[in-house]
């Protein structure tokens, strides 16, 4: 029973060590237009992401959507739903500095709603979480 509650505890600190942040808990833009959602994670400069995963998903009206997917290191596109196929990418240049940036192209109204990014590298689990607004493309007459 001491063992297990030694583990449980520990399990509690390194998950409280390893933290997830948005850098904006809100953005907003107009249709068409392309936006970055950037989420920072706690990093060790000289880390290894073989074992880094990422599992970011889109919580909107039409439905919930997985935007992008990295396991062990690799991307899972299959994974990706339809709505946001070759619409979604990452800057890998970042991983290592603990940053995550989606870049997402061609905004749909139906994008809005809440984005949860999971991560987990051999340093921990967490997860963090923004809402995106799009709006119909303003026409000038």
């Amino acid at each position: 029973v001491f063992f297990v509650k030694v583990f449980f505890f520990f399990a509690l600190w390194h998950e409280a060590t390893f933290v997830v942040n948005v850098t904006q808990s809100s953005y907003e833009a107009e249709e068409n237009q392309n936006i970055t959602l950037e989420w920072t994670f706690t990093s060790r400069t000289q880390g290894s992401y073989r074992e880094l995963f990422i599992y970011c998903e889109a919580i909107t009206d039409h439905g919930v959507f997985v935007i992008y997917h990295m396991h062990k290191g690799v991307e899972i596109p299959a994974s990706q739903d339809d709505q946001f196929s070759g619409r979604v990418q990452i800057d890998k240049d970042v991983l290592r500095e603990g940053r995550i940036r989606l870049h997402v192209s061609r905004l749909r109204t139906e994008d809005s709603g809440l984005y949860l990014c999971d991560v987990m590298t051999d340093y921990g689990f967490n997860s963090g979480r923004c809402r995106l607004k799009v709006t119909g493309e303003k026409k000038y007459y």
